[in-house]
């Protein structure tokens, strides 16, 4: 138990400089804007940073995403949640992939991520039919979609019973092939098209670019299309929330490699 709590108090200690360091840089940043970088609700987050809720490693992986963490300081934040055998390093980390990709297949609908972003709407409320006229689903699907978040812990209730989000977010940036997760982005691009169609040119933004590009910097332009999401969802979260979004960047290829057999070519 020692350990546990050493652990815990350097883990502390670094978040709290993390978000000092991060005002210090921006005097507009806030313990919520942080919270909102990392998919967590604001009241977690308080409760890590006093000590009361320990930061977990599912959380940490989060944090050194939405950061954009080198390597050295991702090892140095990992350090205080893994165990020092390598084996149960091993174990944990298989858990923590394992459990990803259970809670996308479990969560392919669209709609889980469109209710997990209304709780953020000051005038949400907690009924099927209310969120069924929101996002033009059946009341039904919003009524299980909840008790699905909340079995999954995405979703938990404060001491007032209080719908909220939890530390518990999985994200596709690191690559994980999942029927779910195709599932998803396939019912993205069709509500894309629907948007195209219906919704006023000034309600949307849907645009593209045709390049010619280097595949050796593929890797780095994920990085800074990742660096963009972060920048523009903390651009238009500040205010008064009114309406749920999604915002798409695609970077596909609509050619063979030169790189490729060039016996295809010819």
């Amino acid at each position: 138990m020692e350990t546990n709590t050493t652990e815990n108090n350097h883990s502390q200690l670094w978040l709290e400089n993390l978000i000092a360091e991060k005002i210090k840089k921006n005097p507009q940043f806030s313990l919520r804007a942080f919270a909102r970088m990392v998919d967590v609700s604001p009241a977690v987050l308080s409760r890590i940073l006093s000590g009361k809720r320990k930061l977990t490693f599912n959380l940490a992986t989060r944090i050194a995403d939405a950061l954009v963490l080198g390597p050295v300081e991702r090892d140095t934040l990992y350090s205080f949640f893994l165990s020092s055998s390598s084996e149960e390093k091993t174990e944990e980390e298989k858990v923590q992939k394992e459990l990803s990709i259970d809670c996308f297949n479990a969560m392919k609908e669209w709609y889980h991520y469109g209710i997990t972003q209304l709780l953020y709407i000051e005038s949400f409320k907690e009924d099927s039919k209310w969120i069924s006229k929101m996002l033009s689903i059946t009341e039904l699907e919003a009524k299980m979609a909840i008790e699905r978040l909340l079995r999954l812990e995405i979703l938990d209730r404060d001491e007032n019973g209080k719908l909220y989000r939890t530390a518990t977010h999985l994200s596709t940036t690191t690559d994980i092939a999942s029927a779910g997760i195709r599932h998803f982005q396939k019912q993205i691009l069709e509500k894309s098209i629907e948007s195209l169609e219906k919704d006023d040119v000034l309600e949307r933004d849907i645009t593209s670019i045709t390049i010619a590009i280097n595949e050796d910097r593929l890797a780095e332009a994920k990085l800074e299309i990742k660096k963009f999401r972060m920048k523009m969802s903390e651009f238009l979260s500040t205010g008064e929330k009114t309406r749920v979004y999604n915002l798409g960047v695609h970077l596909i290829p609509l050619s063979k490699s030169v790189n490729g057999d060039m016996n295809e070519l010819n």
